[in-house]
């Protein structure tokens, strides 16, 4: 995997997720170009000088975004708003999750989004789906060139992603005729930062609200619903799907087995002892301490007691959907054999595993060195599928 920090991993993934997500290299560089020292100091990077440079970027995308919807020039505002939220997503991704910055910058990356949603033609919706005394945060996206009622695709990303740094699968997809309702779940961006529902094992609960109320929409086959998700999203979906059967197809883009084993590799933890690695350079998308919040707990032993239940052997047999896997042979975050022992496990009549490799490029964590051909894959099985 390119490594724009030689020796950090953590924020040369953030480089390859923002591209991905939407932005663009020349304003990436731009801001990231000054960080080379900053990305070596300490454990886990200097990561205030990392808030500010993306904050200079964000709040600079930001105005031209709003310059030009004052012009009345509605698609660059469009287009800058989107990019914009990108751009705080990052601004406020290593803040410590008790900095008083962190909600005004999350806030400021959902604002963003909603004005992009607002300028796009036909509109996002944004929406809050009840569930359990709070709610599921979500948008969803029409299909192009399609009347009537339609396949659509649920689609969530994995630990500290964000429905809308998704946004761009929701794009191929509702272009190739297919609906999709991105969705934050427990643990999972504003779902978690605004609504405070932190992550859980059982994802098919909250997935069962999602697809009751897509259900009930007159633009949806209820009998044609897909699932997708990425990165931690790889131990959801499967898990989902084991006990919610309205999915008629799932892909899990760079799978999971087992939570609590991936996690234990990451950073090195012994019960009693803690953990012994959590430098910039090991396999993770966040920082500790919001690892830990994303789970609800205050400490490392507590994380590993609720990452006992997030295990998908001996349930994994349950999956009986259409199912893909997808994933990089060197993925340093979920290793191969994550998504071959749940590919061995599954009861799929029609499963595949789809193994991009070096020599062809996409074999990091979600193809995120080379995300084609396989978003396009996975958007063409869908097609199939649905």
């Amino acid at each position: 995997m390119f490594q724009y920090f030689p020796g950090n991993y953590m924020w040369s993934l953030s480089v390859l997720r923002c591209m991905a997500g939407g932005g663009i290299f020349g304003e990436i560089d731009w801001v990231c170009r000054n960080l080379h020292e900053a990305s070596k100091a300490g454990a886990a990077g200097d990561t205030e000088a990392w808030h500010k440079a993306w904050h200079t970027l964000s709040e600079q995308v930001e105005g031209v975004a709003r310059d030009a919807a004052g012009k009345g020039h509605s698609v660059t505002a469009r287009e800058a708003y989107f990019r914009a939220a990108q751009y705080y997503q990052w601004t406020e991704a290593f803040l410590d999750p008790d900095d008083a910055r962190a909600p005004i910058y999350y806030g400021k990356h959902l604002d963003c989004f909603r004005e992009f949603a607002e300028l796009s033609s036909p509109q996002v919706e944004i929406l809050d789906i009840p569930f359990e005394n709070s709610a599921i945060t979500a948008y969803f996206v029409k299909a192009q060139n399609v009347t009537g009622r339609a396949p659509t695709v649920l689609l969530h990303d994995g630990l500290d992603g964000t429905k809308e740094e998704m946004f761009y699968v929701a794009r191929a997809l509702a272009a190739r005729g297919i609906n999709c309702l991105g969705f934050d779940g427990p643990g999972q961006g504003a779902t978690l930062r605004v609504k405070g529902l932190v992550a859980r094992h059982d994802s098919e609960v909250a997935l069962s609200a999602v697809v009751d109320y897509v259900s009930g929409r007159d633009d949806v086959d209820a009998d044609r619903i897909g699932l997708m998700a990425a990165s931690m999203g790889g131990y959801y979906a499967p898990r989902a799907v084991c006990f919610e059967k309205r999915i008629k197809a799932c892909v899990a883009w760079a799978a999971i087995y087992d939570y609590y084993a991936c996690w234990q590799r990451r950073v090195g933890y012994e019960k009693g002892a803690g953990i012994q690695q959590l430098d910039a350079n090991a396999a993770l998308g966040t920082t500790g301490k919001h690892f830990l919040r994303i789970m609800g707990v205050q400490t490392w032993d507590q994380a590993f007691e609720k990452l006992e239940k997030f295990r998908l052997k001996g349930v994994a047999s349950n999956i009986t959907c259409d199912f893909l896997i997808v994933h990089g042979e060197h993925d340093r975050q979920t290793p191969l054999i994550e998504a071959q022992e749940l590919f061995a496990e599954a009861s799929s009549r029609h499963k595949e595993l789809r193994v991009y490799t070096e020599a062809e490029g996409g074999a990091a964590h979600v193809q995120l060195d080379r995300p084609e051909p396989a978003l396009s894959l996975i958007c063409d099985w869908f097609i199939e599928r649905l």
